[in-house]
């Protein structure tokens, strides 16, 4: 007997729902999303990271879910694998925002008003030379005294707010290129 009152159909294993969702069931991977996604923020957040960090960390673990979907083999130890992947995720980008920050400033400055004039032209040259939606995104993120959330700036440019932090992280690497090698910062 087979029906949507079930409890198969109430309550599907973890097993079900990757086979729905490798079939292309988007009911199947709402529900495995809302399984487990407490689940990866909270590895986020234990792992040190801030709610809108942890929001990237699990925009980013079920991503990789998505795409490796069809290699899993046990599917009862996806809370596990999902896990792991959310605490590599979390470490990577500790470790990125540790290692790079927005602009390496030298020794000095704000002493001599004429060299920090010229470090903001060349800044300023570099991020309108940038592109949307990266010149909005990282005005907003570093430039607005208002300093809006990633939840803002996310609803600001229509976008995810697990999209935010992977795109933060693309425009400051077009940045820092547009900015040269020789440069500074």
């Amino acid at each position: 007997m087979t029906g949507s009152n079930t409890p198969s159909a109430q309550h599907p294993s973890t097993h079900e729902l990757i086979v729905g969702c490798r079939d292309g069931d988007k009911a199947s991977w709402a529900k495995l999303v809302a399984r487990y996604e407490t689940l990866v923020y909270t590895v986020a957040r234990r792992n040190g990271l801030g709610p809108d960090d942890a929001a990237d960390v699990t925009q980013t673990t079920f991503a990789t879910l998505l795409e490796d979907l069809d290699d899993l083999r046990d599917s009862e130890r996806l809370p596990y694998w999902l896990a792991t992947v959310a605490r590599r995720q979390s470490w990577r980008l500790k470790r990125r925002v540790e290692r790079e920050p927005l602009i390496a400033v030298e020794e000095g400055f704000g002493v001599d008003p004429f060299i920090d004039w010229e470090r903001f032209e060349v800044i300023n040259e570099a991020m309108s030379r940038l592109g949307d939606p990266c010149r909005t995104l990282l005005t907003l993120l570093f430039f607005d005294p208002a300093q809006p959330s990633h939840a803002e700036v996310a609803e600001r440019l229509g976008r995810a707010l697990g999209g935010i932090g992977p795109l933060r992280g693309r425009c400051l690497d077009k940045l820092r290129s547009l900015l040269g090698e020789d440069s500074p910062w």
